[in-house]
């Protein structure tokens, strides 16, 4: 079995994927520091489940440093205790990715275990078998993202257009050097700058939601898992019918709907079967289509709207366009002025 020693030796050539998900230095969400095992225990208990914590490195060295950070359906964690310990978890009753953005340690179950560090993760979930998490280098920085059973089952009911028969199971080695991985990636890293920090996106519940969904959705087509083969199945187009309830959905209700996700629920297909279902019936995609919508309706909010009483940035918001720079620009790509430039002109 290789050691922590020889993975880290092997790794200096490697490109360390996990240095831009590095330890928040103002994390969005909840923080402690603790110096003593017994409430750290209690402590992980509380954050993630209940476990036991044994110290195997320099007792003085412990010190439990922990960031969560939640989103629905979602956690994001960072923690590191500065020694070696081992921490033994039951079976887990979500999936856990795991990704050391400094150091390393060995994760694994009853089957198999994996060193983690740099560019190699591993992804957690067999729920018949206890976790373990040992080995650690004394500078090493643990982020995981713990996804909740019922929300990474329901994604992949909306993605499959029915539900799953059985339990989804992931390889538990996850190789961010693959191209299949590069997707998840750069979701992780969004996520991880997110978080970073009291502002962004996670203030907002709506983009917090499908940033979480995004993830999930990532996760489940780039790691490979018993579903795989039907998830990289070429899609079926969704017949006019349902293609035509979601336009309407869009028409009449631009706000009730902010994924394509909803959007398929809503009209009771796959999401890959309602996008090219709108890309051979309307010419475009789903979201294409709800952003053009929502679009027009600011155009119109705009045109009417008195510039003593009401900003760009309210009208803006008021239909779901919360990056104001991104929004100035397709607003001019579509009607050739500035936002500003069209209220100003109202009479």
């Amino acid at each position: 079995m290789p050691t922590i020693g020889s993975a880290v030796a092997r790794s200096q050539s490697v490109r360390d994927v996990g240095a831009g998900l590095g330890w928040l230095a103002q994390p969005a969400g909840r923080s402690l520091t603790i110096e003593y095992p017994e409430q750290a225990s209690e402590a992980i208990a509380h954050a993630y489940s209940p476990a036991k914590l044994e110290v195997r490195g320099p007792a003085r060295d412990f010190e439990l440093e922990l960031h969560l950070t939640a989103l629905p359906g979602l956690n994001l964690g960072h923690i590191r205790f500065g020694t070696d310990v081992r921490v033994v978890a039951p079976p887990p009753s979500c999936y856990v990715i795991c990704i050391a953005s400094t150091g390393a340690l060995r994760v694994g179950s009853r089957l198999e275990s994996r060193i983690v560090m740099g560019t190699q993760g591993v992804v957690l979930g067999d729920p018949e078998s206890p976790a373990f998490f040992e080995e650690w280098s004394p500078e090493c920085d643990l982020m995981s993202v713990r996804i909740g059973q019922h929300e990474l089952e329901k994604r992949l009911t909306v993605l499959l257009g029915r539900q799953p028969t059985t339990p989804v199971r992931f390889d538990l080695p996850l190789d961010l050097t693959t191209p299949g991985a590069a997707s998840l990636t750069r979701a992780l890293r969004l996520l991880h700058d997110e978080a970073a920090g009291p502002g962004g996106l996670l203030l907002q519940a709506p983009a917090a939601a499908g940033l979480a969904e995004f993830v999930i959705t990532t996760l489940l087509v780039s790691q490979p898992n018993n579903y795989s083969e039907a998830l990289h199945a070429p899609p079926v187009a969704a017949p006019a019918g349902p293609v035509r309830a979601a336009q309407e959905l869009i028409d009449v209700e631009p706000l009730s709907v902010d994924t394509v996700g909803q959007l398929a629920a809503a009209v009771h297909v796959s999401v890959r079967a309602l996008e090219e279902g709108f890309r051979k019936h309307l010419g475009t995609p789903p979201m294409a289509y709800l952003r053009k919508v929502r679009l027009a309706r600011v155009h119109d909010d705009l045109i009417v709207g008195d510039p003593q009483e009401r900003t760009v940035a309210s009208i803006a918001r008021s239909w779901g366009f919360t990056h104001l720079g991104r929004f100035a620009q397709i607003y001019r790509e579509r009607y050739g002025e500035l936002p500003a430039e069209t209220l100003r002109r109202t009479p």
